[in-house]
């Protein structure tokens, strides 16, 4: 009989938490179950005593049903600040003592203490690329205290570009994808290359889903602007037009530093996948593949599992899942 570990993935949206139970047996890895449970307080960081009490309850529920020993939690990007950095092939004591140093650079960008932890990406051509990442020290310290009085064996707290990027590693999509996040209460930019993260931007967009009424009026009287909106889009609401020059920006930063990589696909997750019409928008504009999350294949998802809602929902709390 082989050995089976179990590992769980908490996704703490502000609406609810999502969680996703996995099975590793070697190197086969499976999601057993995936489940939700409603965010009692409404948030993502806690101030007082009750709101802790009432995140640890859940914690305690999750942990009922999905008994594991090892349990990972998402931080919200929000919270967190990321340095993409480059180094040259290093011993790892010297690669140590780079990190460190870099490291100290988020001191300038925290009021108070702050915890950091690093991911080595990859080593092309001779060039180690490693992403660092930087908290508040006392959500850190919430977080950890709240799992921990919970029962949870806790693993790691881990962040949800990170996680995103995990599930399409273990998927063995090569190509270039940016994966954009646009949910109500952040949104972000993930550029992913062969499954590892180059770079992530924290960015503040509109809530997308109360725009698609406005776009309705517009399409009403002009059914072909999807033909014509790469010549301009003027006559987009302002918030659209803003989200199409901040990726833009973002796509030409990238093309600066992967010369010889171009994005092949985005990859629409959140509330930005459920809009009537800005996956349209952007592959007219970008004259790229566009699909959201709820269509790529998870081929390692048990097919008995039936999620509330679709798989995409899930896809964080999947990827925080694998790391387990």
């Amino acid at each position: 009989m082989l050995f089976e570990q179990l590992c769980i993935g908490i996704d703490l949206g502000a609406d609810s938490i999502k969680v996703a139970h996995l099975s590793k047996k070697r190197n086969t890895k499976t999601i057993k179950s995936l489940y939700e449970i409603e965010n009692p307080i409404g948030k993502i960081a806690f101030s007082r005593p009750e709101e802790k009490d009432a995140i640890r309850q859940c914690f305690a529920k999750i942990n009922k049903i999905f008994p594991s020993k090892s349990a990972v939690i998402g931080i919200s990007s929000k919270h967190v600040i990321f340095r993409h950095v480059k180094f040259p092939l290093l011993k790892k004591r010297e690669l140590d003592e780079a990190i460190f140093w870099e490291i100290q650079e988020f001191s300038a960008m925290f009021n108070g203490e702050f915890i950091s932890d690093y991911e080595l990406l990859d080593n092309r051509n001779n060039i180690y690329h490693v992403i660092l990442a930087a908290m508040p020290k006392d959500i850190a310290v919430d977080y950890t205290e709240i799992a921990v009085n919970a029962g949870l064996h806790l693993k790691a707290l881990d962040v949800y570009p990170l996680a995103n990027a995990r599930v399409l590693e273990t998927q063995k999509r090569h190509c270039v994808t940016a994966i954009i996040d646009l949910n109500s209460s952040h949104s972000e930019i993930t550029m992913v290359d062969n499954g590892k993260i180059i770079f992530n931007r924290c960015l503040d967009f509109f809530d997308i889903n109360k725009i698609d009424d406005e776009l309705c009026k517009i399409i009403k009287t002009d059914s072909s602007w999807f033909d014509n909106i790469r010549t301009g889009f003027d006559f987009l609401p302002l918030p659209y037009q803003n989200i199409i020059l901040e990726i833009s920006r973002t796509f030409e930063f990238y093309s600066l530093q992967s010369k010889d990589r171009q994005i092949n696909e985005i990859m629409l997750i959140g509330k930005g996948g459920e809009s009537r019409y800005c996956k349209d928008i952007l592959r007219s504009y970008f004259n790229l593949e566009v699909y959201t999350g709820r269509e790529i294949k998870l081929d390692f998802i048990n097919e008995n599992v039936k999620p509330n809602g679709d798989y995409v929902d899930y896809i964080s709390a999947i990827g925080f899942a694998l790391r387990g």
